[in-house]
């Protein structure tokens, strides 16, 4: 997906960050057997009992998607002949980056993304709303994650 691709889905993206701040939102862009891309949320149980295990960090500072939401969303858009396009979170009070802790956990420990094609979009927000998203591709030949903005609608 390009910037471009994601700008329809933008609105539904930037209120569901705010919505969840101060703690990260989370979520999925899903593309259907056609192409057409939806927004999914799913919630975000960092730092709760359910979470024990999977994370040390709070909803404050990282992410776990809530496991039946997560799979029952994948379980549907593969049914249906779709796939996972985008994994969605956003970052509180400190800018639209992908950290390290976010690039390992696309990568799996390993050389090479686990969700081959899959992008991932990092949203910042701050109390006075979201000031920037940015789009993370694999680029194979470079062996790392390249960058691009996506403009965030008012």
């Amino acid at each position: 997906m390009t910037p471009r691709d994601l700008q329809p889905l933008m609105p539904s993206m930037v209120a569901h960050a705010r919505s969840t701040y101060p703690a990260e939102c989370c979520g999925l862009v899903l593309a259907d057997a056609a192409g057409t891309a939806r927004f999914v949320p799913i919630p975000n149980i960092a730092g709760t009992p359910a979470a024990a295990g999977n994370s040390e960090r709070t909803g404050r500072d990282g992410y776990v998607m809530e496991p039946q939401a997560l799979l029952g969303a994948l379980e549907e858009v593969e049914r249906s002949g779709g796939r996972l396009a985008v994994i969605v979170h956003s970052h509180p009070d400190v800018g639209a980056y992908f950290s390290k802790e976010d690039r390992d956990i696309a990568l799996g420990g390993g050389g090479e993304p686990l969700w081959p094609g899959v992008q991932y979009l990092v949203i910042s927000s701050r109390p006075a709303g979201i000031d920037a998203a940015r789009l993370f591709t694999w680029d194979a030949r470079e062996q790392d994650f390249a960058e691009e903005e996506v403009p965030v609608l008012p």
